[in-house]
C-alpha cells in the first residue's frame, strides 16, 4: 500500500486501521538500509534502518515488530501511558513491540537495527499446530529489552537469504518464519487454550459445521476448511467429528451431497451433469459412482422409479 505524497499521520491512520510494515517509516524517520518487501515472503518481513536519536509515537501496528540491535549501546525508554521504562540496549539483545497498541519510544543516540515483522495469522496458525487446537487468546506484550541470541541469529539468516537466495529459498524462509513464531510463543506469549473434551462438539459448534457444509455442498472444500470452523487442527478435528457424527468428515459430506442429489433428481428437467455440479461432485461419472455406491442404483434409475 503506497501513501500519497504529503500525507499527514492522521490521514495515514484513516487509510488503514492497523499500520503495515511499509508505512512504519512515516512514524519513525530514518535511513532504510534493508527491505524484503519485494521478495514475496508470506507473513514475514525483514527491514533495516539507521535512526538518529529521537522520540517517536508508535502507531497501532498490523504485525508484531522484533527489533534486533546491531550498533553501539544506547538507552531505550518506553511508555504506553504509564510510567516510563528504561533499559540499555546493545548488540545481541532485542525489543519486542506488540501489534494493535500505541506506545512512545525514545532513544538517546543513533542506532542501527533490523526489524523482523511477523503477522498475527502466522502466530495463530503456529499455535494451532503446537497445541493441536486454536487458542482462545494469545497475548504478547511489549518487551523493552530481551537478552535473546536466537532472534538476532534468525535475522542474520534472513538477511543472508535476502542477499543470496538459492535453491530452496522459499523453504528456508518458511522454516525460519516457523522457528521465530514458535520461539515467540514459547518465550513471550501468554496463551489461553480452550478446554479439551473427549466428546463430540458443543451444540453451537455442531450447528456451525452443519451450516457450513450445507452452504458449501456445491463447492470444493476439505478437512482444513472444516477444522477451521471450530478452531481445531485437522487431525484433532477428524477424531472429534467421528465421535460426534459417527462417520468421517468425507463420509458425512458425501452423504449430504447424495441427499441433495435425490431432491434435485425429482426435477426431471435438470440434466445429470448439472446435478453433479450443483452437489459438488467432480463430474457426472463421479456422481453416478458415488450415488450407486450409497443407494445401490444409478441416479437415472432412481429418477425413473420416482
Amino acid at each position: 500500500m503506497r501513501a500519497p505524497a504529503g500525507s499527514t499521520r492522521e490521514e495515514l491512520r484513516q487509510m488503514t486501521r492497523l499500520v503495515p510494515p511499509d508505512l512504519i517509516p512515516h512514524w519513525i524517520p530514518g535511513e532504510t538500509t534493508l527491505d524484503s518487501g519485494a521478495s514475496g515472503w508470506r507473513g514475514l518481513a525483514l527491514k533495516g534502518y539507521r535512526y538518529p536519536g529521537q522520540q517517536v509515537d508508535i502507531p497501532e501496528m498490523r504485525d508484531y515488530m522484533i527489533v534486533v540491535y546491531r550498533g553501539a549501546p544506547a538507552v531505550m525508554r518506553r511508555t504506553s501511558g504509564g510510567p516510563w521504562q528504561s533499559e540499555r540496549v546493545e548488540r545481541g539483545v532485542v525489543s519486542l513491540l506488540t501489534r494493535a497498541e500505541r506506545s512512545i519510544w525514545h532513544w538517546d543516540r543513533a542506532i542501527d537495527v533490523r526489524h523482523i515483522y511477523l503477522g498475527h495469522d502466522i502466530i495463530e496458525a503456529t499455535a494451532a499446530q503446537v497445541f493441536d487446537r486454536l487458542p482462545e487468546r494469545i497475548e504478547i506484550a511489549d518487551q523493552l529489552r530481551g537478552a535473546d541470541p536466537f532472534l538476532p541469529a534468525c535475522a542474520e539468516q534472513l538477511e543472508l537469504e535476502l542477499a543470496q537466495g538459492g535453491i530452496g529459498h522459499n523453504l528456508v524462509v518458511d522454516a525460519l518464519r516457523t522457528q521465530i513464531a514458535v520461539h515467540i510463543l514459547r518465550r513471550y506469549a501468554r496463551i489461553e487454550l480452550p478446554r479439551l473434551t473427549h466428546e463430540g462438539f458443543p451444540a453451537a459448534e455442531r450447528d456451525r459445521l452443519i451450516a457450513f457444509i450445507e452452504a458449501n455442498l456445491g463447492e470444493s472444500f476439505g478437512l482444513d476448511e472444516l477444522a477451521h470452523c471450530v478452531g481445531l487442527s485437522p487431525w484433532h478435528f477428524a477424531r472429534r467429528f467421528k465421535i460426534a457424527f459417527g462417520t468421517t468428515p468425507h463420509g458425512f459430506v458425501t452423504a449430504r451431497r447424495i441427499e441433495r442429489a435425490k431432491t434435485l433428481l425429482r426435477d426431471r428437467r435438470l440434466p445429470l451433469k448439472a446435478i453433479a455440479s450443483d452437489c459438488g461432485f467432480a463430474d457426472q461419472s463421479h456422481f453416478c459412482r458415488s450415488f450407486r455406491k450409497h443407494l445401490g442404483v444409478t441416479p437415472q434409475t432412481f429418477r425413473d422409479a420416482g
